[in-house]
């Protein structure tokens, strides 16, 4: 069995023209609510093997703190470009190409509308919202990531702050 969390980033600063979306970090109000969703997270989720995160700065600082919550070591997250503004096949190619051995469980930080539309498609669209720092935690009948797809799937814990 292998067990996947699905994370919207937490509250971000407002983009303008002085700052590029990649770029922005997030609120004071952001990492206060990414603190409490890693809290939350830890009482059902013990151990967390490897984070997943797009490489923009608010999904980066997300998956640092559920980091430090977890005491995660920080060679544990892997940021990776291509999950930035991407659809769900792209997400699929990375989920698929983890480590059967050293990943059971893993947390995908990213962003909406993908990741949500992700959380809803596999809790059966019992999850509508997806707000920053938004979790969905989903156990999968599977052994190995390679056949892994967006399917309903047990969900196990949901967190909407």
């Amino acid at each position: 069995m292998k067990t996947i969390i699905l994370m919207r980033h937490s509250k971000a600063e407002h983009g303008d023209f002085e700052i590029s979306d990649f770029d922005r970090k997030l609120t004071e109000k952001g990492k206060l609510d990414a603190d409490i969703a890693a809290k939350t997270l830890i009482k059902k989720v013990k151990k967390i093997d490897l984070i997943v995160t797009s490489s923009a700065k608010r999904t980066l600082k997300t998956a640092k703190i559920i980091a430090e919550n977890f005491n995660i070591d920080k060679n544990k997250i892997q940021s990776i470009n291509e999950i930035y503004e991407a659809n769900a096949e792209a997400y699929v190619h990375v989920i698929r190409s983890l480590n059967d051995e050293k990943v059971k469980t893993v947390i995908i930080v990213g962003h909406n509308p993908t990741i949500g539309a992700m959380a809803a498609m596999m809790s059966g669209n019992e999850i509508i919202e997806f707000k920053p720092s938004s979790f969905a935690v989903f156990n999968l009948s599977i052994e190995t990531w390679k056949i892994f797809r967006i399917v309903k799937a047990e969900n196990v814990l949901s967190h909407t702050p």
